[in-house]
């Protein structure tokens, strides 16, 4: 059986620059994911780490001290209860997998974007559904893939034997998305599919366009079918809105990758940019790509 350790979020050192970390809270969604994420750490031969969060609610924080301590054992014990049952989950299926396991008190995205900041990836669920539970994971979700060091795939359901989509605008953080998007489909053994969107001009004729953005695509994706040959790659140029464009190639996909700027915590809940509308929409799971910095 892998090797299994837990311990509150100060023993860091169960997060390493080659671990992959998943988020659970105790749901069939996170305990899916955690599945996904176990499948990509036993082709990489990588650690998992599945990290839970607990609170207590607001309405106790003025009571008695002693309450205060029992009510956080409490919610201590429902977090381990919910790591080991997640773990359990996962050495059936992958029993030679090394499972590590933390936990923390406080918000589920701090202690993510936290341990992000060691570990190679981060992998967290999303609910189809409209319940305030739904919504409040959702809320995690889209906080850690604007905050977090490392990517960010957030799970959002089956994934067929497809492509791995890669959008490409030519930016700084789209090469970014690239390098993970070749690494992932060489890790899993997967064709690339290449795609860039643009808006049609009014200036310049349909041909013209094509031209010019053929080769920005063609320009963006230079060197890396080298790196990695055993990737077979498709560049496609579309004309429309990225978002649409994506989300329709993201049906059959087993993974779209994107790059996102970091946002503000409360900003990072409305933008409508790709990659959130992504998060919303996609029928696979979304890898999102930060560039330090951003």
């Amino acid at each position: 059986m892998g090797a299994e350790a837990s311990a509150d979020l100060g023993g860091m050192n169960l997060v390493d620059s080659t671990a992959i970390v998943v988020g659970i809270d105790g749901s069939q969604t996170s305990t899916r994911a955690a599945l996904w994420a176990a499948e990509v750490a036993k082709r990489i031969k990588a650690p998992l780490v599945l990290a839970s969060a607990y609170t207590i609610p607001g309405a106790y924080l003025a009571d008695a001290a002693l309450l205060a301590q029992d009510l956080a054992a409490e919610a201590a014990a429902q977090a381990e209860k919910r790591l080991d049952e997640a773990k359990r989950t996962v050495l059936e299926q992958f029993s030679d997998q090394a499972v590590r396991t933390v936990r923390q008190h406080g918000p589920a995205d701090l202690m993510l974007v936290a341990l992000s900041r060691q570990a190679q990836l981060v992998v967290v669920g999303a609910h189809r559904t409209a319940s305030v539970e739904s919504l409040m994971v959702g809320t995690t979700a889209m906080l850690v893939a604007n905050h977090a060091t490392c990517p960010v795939v957030v799970w959002r359901g089956a994934c067929p034997p497809g492509p791995v989509v890669v959008g490409v605008d030519g930016g700084p953080l789209s090469l970014t998305a690239i390098e993970h998007a070749f690494e992932y489909a060489s890790w899993d053994n997967a064709n690339l599919e290449a795609i860039h969107a643009w808006d049609k001009s009014r200036l310049t004729s349909a041909d013209t366009d094509r031209t010019r953005h053929q080769a920005l695509l063609s320009e963006s994706l230079a060197g890396w079918s080298e790196k990695y040959p055993d990737v077979p790659v498709t560049a496609i140029v579309e004309s429309g809105d990225a978002r649409d464009v994506l989300a329709h190639h993201a049906h059959g996909a087993r993974l779209v990758v994107v790059g996102s700027h970091g946002r503000g915590r409360a900003a990072a809940l409305i933008l409508g940019s790709t990659s959130q509308h992504l998060l919303k929409h996609s029928p696979c799971p979304v890898m999102i790509c930060r560039q330090l910095g951003s």
